[in-house]
């Protein structure tokens, strides 16, 4: 008699899963799923924070984690993969409480994230008609990031032309540049780079990452409007 089991036994046999839950600054872990579950339940893990299961290579955001968009839809506040952006002149009055230009590109760069459903995120500035430098970052292994100054690669010299990119991070040359930045994690779904200009006159580069998923067609309306109230905003300072 033959017995055929194997699946069975090798879901039996696998471990549970363990977490380990980052702030950017801080990581605890690793946790089993309930205890991961109870925290999010109780407020004690901000949806900001990211996850990490002890045998990937890469970290995610809360709601990609299926254990957590359960618990999430228990409490009514399951986030949406992107949230819509406000309008341009709802954009301008919100940047406009910002105390200056910096102020203005981290609520900039916090916009395209939470629009564009991004993973992760930095902020380039450009003064002077030098190569931009890296001074604001968001996300998961970023902070190294800050203080860098960009090289004359094919991203920049596009977002010097006004371009924006909405891709897979393998499409062309500009595309690996912005991936290569964010650290190109194996499962990087997606990239996009988006120029803060005034006429001819570059102020800022916007560059995000998607783990897991490409970003939407429809980002680039998003990520454009974002890019018009931040430029118009620090034009006025």
């Amino acid at each position: 008699m033959v017995v055929t089991h194997s699946r069975e036994t090798s879901r039996q046999s696998r471990p549970p899963p363990l977490w380990f839950v980052t702030n950017g600054e801080l990581t605890v872990g690793p946790v089993r799923t309930d205890l991961l579950q109870r925290g999010v339940f109780h407020g004690r893990i901000p949806n900001d924070c990211m996850v990490r299961e002890l045998t990937w290579r890469t970290w995610r955001r809360l709601d990609q984690i299926r254990e957590v968009r359960a618990v999430q839809r228990q409490l009514g506040t399951e986030s949406l993969v992107a949230q819509p952006a406000p309008s341009h002149a709802a954009l301008v009055a919100e940047f406009g409480r910002a105390r200056d230009a910096a102020e203005v590109l981290s609520l900039a760069l916090h916009a395209c994230i939470d629009a564009a459903g991004a993973s992760f995120g930095v902020v380039h500035r450009a003064l002077d008609g030098h190569l931009p430098i890296t001074t604001c970052v968001r996300g998961v292994g970023m902070l190294g990031r800050l203080g860098a100054p960009l090289g004359e690669d094919a991203a920049v010299r596009l977002a010097r032309l006004g371009g924006l990119i909405v891709a897979p991070p393998d499409a062309g040359a500009a595309e690996r540049a912005v991936a290569t930045r964010l650290g190109a994690p194996p499962d990087l779904g997606g990239v996009a780079m988006v120029p803060v200009s005034i006429g001819s006159s570059l102020m800022a580069i916007i560059e995000l990452g998607r783990v897991g998923h490409a970003f939407r067609a429809s980002d680039v309306t998003t990520l454009e409007r974002i890019a018009s109230a931040t430029a118009l905003v620090i034009y006025g300072f």
